[in-house]
């Protein structure tokens, strides 16, 4: 048996949101890191269900979703039960196409 990880299930989340420039490091730029919530945190506080994924994982599949709804990007204010009805489709999809569902 092999292991599968969801970026060899999902590949064109890796280009869902182009790279940013990462600023330089200040003390300021630093502080704001650690008081910020993120992305990645509000979408796993609001999908516990995501808890134990990769932070960036969880946020590429929150921005594709929201690209392919025609949705604003950006921090969910609360929970729709449509992203992870479209997170569960989307890997049994990729789990049908790779003759893994049975």
């Amino acid at each position: 048996m092999t292991a599968t990880t969801l970026g060899d299930l999902f590949p064109q989340m890796r280009h869902a949101v182009a790279k940013q420039k990462r600023p330089g490091k200040t003390a300021h730029h630093s502080v704001s890191l650690t008081t910020r919530t993120g992305t990645a945190n509000r979408l796993k506080e609001l999908y516990p269900e995501i808890e134990s994924w990769h932070p960036v994982m969880a946020t590429k599949a929150w921005l594709h979703w929201c690209e392919l709804n025609n949705l604003k990007a950006g921090e969910p204010s609360r929970r729709d039960e449509r992203f992870p009805e479209y997170l569960v489709s989307l890997i049994r999809e990729k789990m049908t196409e790779m003759n893994e569902w049975r």
